[in-house]
């Protein structure tokens, strides 16, 4: 018992340090991204950014099943030494895989506008390619060693590495936009402000790589091949890949596939309906919109993922008794912090983003950003939601909601792919269509991942009440729109602020939303305020 409790006290603090290190690495990149939109035109930024679009694309499709479905080896596989075997050989998978998905991803959108009119016009156009496709080698290639860490939930091992490969990431961009704008001209130093965003990820692909290879050599106590190996089975058979291990990645893979193109499929629609300007447009927006997204939720998200995988391996009472606390705590924050999401960021957006990318001198004042940029700030609630739904999903879902779930997705990605060509063809709704097709996408996924959550529950006896639920979400609503109504009033009837008094003005309004939320949900924080108040008397 004293065992189990070390590790759990072990993993919480590990999440502790990645939940730091992911703060650490999305306030960089903002900053970054910060430091090239003020230096290079709304054409170029987004060209960078659709980059940065298909490396991800590419490393998900690649290695995210992977990641989800090795959690749930210890399910199948007993002997130490053949699991970690088995996760070394799943961890082989991304490669496999990845290098086909690379080809076609590079090879369908070499044809596009961004690639022919933007990206080849740029100077080393040709280094940037080359640096792309090397970092994705190099990130592939590791996944068998990141694999184990991840199995083992060695979260602070990976805090450590990444925070050394955001760090490198930080200084090797830095240093090519800096001397890039000393001494280039300024044709060059747009070609340059991509190219160091490649030579920053490759930097930072590099640094994992090596970080990784030297940690499993050192650890490596069970004497395992880093190489594919076959793996002896208690029936005598041997065998590479587990087949029911094997079977939850297919199905997770193809899952994978809707959820992506549902998820970042905006930014494949922009590049075909929407012109180079908007794609940047529409980039900064979501450079700017998810900051808060990219820092708290997604870390959150993440992390929840792994703690209800490693919970539900027997689903014992405690366990769905404290992931139903766990969601619960986890809601009611998420619902109060909508309330402020909506309350400042809808009226205060417009006003500091002008402030961040130049104010009045800024390149991008001949867009519509400004005006459309309060509506991206409306998504990012539903993004929320989704995030920790569909992290609960994922980890106790069986074989069978595994492929509801995926018919379910092939049907709406055809829908919200519909409503796009609706908005923005047809009634010329722009990015505006775009973040209206997103809320619908997000909001139909949240009522499929409640249902089933509702469903799960009670199949374990525990009964969600309908009633208790609408309730805490009406006193949300009634609170946001009074304070939305008084703030309005307070502005001088305005939407949105306009001058650092009405921006002060909100502050102090939803300052005070927060109190009367605070005040409403004082017994749900009596527990963990006693435990933060026993463990400081402790130290």
């Amino acid at each position: 018992m004293a065992t189990n409790d070390a590790s759990g006290q072990h993993s919480i603090t590990g999440v502790s340090f990645l939940m730091l290190t992911q703060v650490f690495t999305k306030l960089s990149t903002f900053l970054l991204n910060q430091l090239l939109i003020r230096l290079i035109s709304p054409q170029v930024f987004g060209v960078a950014t659709y980059l940065e679009f298909l490396l991800s694309t590419v490393l998900f499709f690649s290695r995210e099943g992977e990641r989800l479905s090795i959690q749930r080896t210890e399910n199948v596989i007993d002997e130490k030494k053949s699991v970690l075997q088995s996760i070394i050989n799943f961890g082989y998978l991304p490669l496999m895989i990845g290098i086909p998905i690379t080809g076609l991803v590079f090879y369908l959108q070499n044809k596009t506008e961004t690639f022919q009119v933007a990206l080849y016009s740029l100077d080393f156009s040709a280094y940037i390619l080359t640096c792309i496709v090397l970092l994705i080698l190099l990130e592939l290639v590791l996944e068998p060693i990141y694999a184990i860490n991840q199995f083992n939930l060695n979260f602070k091992r990976r805090s450590k590495f990444e925070s050394t490969a955001v760090t490198l990431r930080c200084l090797v961009t830095f240093s090519v936009v800096f001397f890039g704008k000393k001494y280039s001209t300024l044709k060059a130093f747009e070609g340059l402000a991509v190219l160091a965003f490649a030579l920053g990820q490759f930097a930072y692909s590099l640094a994992l790589f090596v970080l990784y290879q030297s940690s499993f050599f050192q650890d490596n106590e069970q004497n395992n091949s880093l190489f594919i190996s076959r793996i002896h089975s208690t029936e005598g058979e041997y065998y590479y890949l587990d087949k029911q291990v094997f079977k939850i990645w297919l199905n997770i893979f193809i899952q994978m596939i809707f959820k992506h193109f549902l998820t970042e499929g905006d930014k494949l629609v922009i590049n075909y309906l929407c012109t180079i300007t908007e794609q940047g447009v529409y980039s900064v927006m979501t450079n700017y919109g998810s900051i808060i997204a990219r820092l708290l939720l997604q870390p959150i998200e993440e992390s929840l993922r792994l703690l209800f995988t490693k919970l539900f391996i027997n689903k014992s009472n405690d366990s769905i008794k404290k992931s139903h606390e766990i969601m619960t705590y986890l809601s009611i924050f998420y619902l109060n912090f909508s309330v402020l999401i909506c309350l400042g960021g809808f009226t205060n957006a417009s006003y500091l983003l002008r402030f961040l990318i130049g104010g009045r001198l800024s390149n991008w004042n001949d867009s519509n950003i400004f005006e459309i940029f309060p509506q991206y700030i409306l998504y990012i609630p539903f993004m929320a939601f989704n995030g920790i739904l569909e992290a609960f999903f994922s980890s106790c879902a069986n074989e069978h909601d595994i492929n509801k779930f995926s018919f379910f997705m092939s049907i709406l990605a055809l829908t919200v792919f519909a409503a796009l060509y609706f908005f923005i063809s047809y009634l010329e709704m722009g990015i505006s269509g775009l973040i209206l097709a997103n809320i619908i996408n997000m909001a139909l996924r949240i009522l499929y991942c409640l249902t089933f959550i509702k469903k799960f529950y009670l199949e374990n006896s525990i009964k969600i009440s309908s009633v208790s639920v609408l309730h805490k979400l009406l006193s949300c609503v009634i609170l946001g729109l009074s304070a939305q109504s008084i703030q309005w009033i307070v502005l001088g009837k305005k939407w949105y602020s306009e001058t650092s008094i009405d921006l002060i003005k909100s502050a102090i309004v939803c300052f005070l939303c927060l109190v009367v939320m605070l005040v409403q949900e004082r017994a749900l924080l009596k527990e963990p305020l006693a435990m933060v108040k026993g463990k400081f008397k402790k130290d």
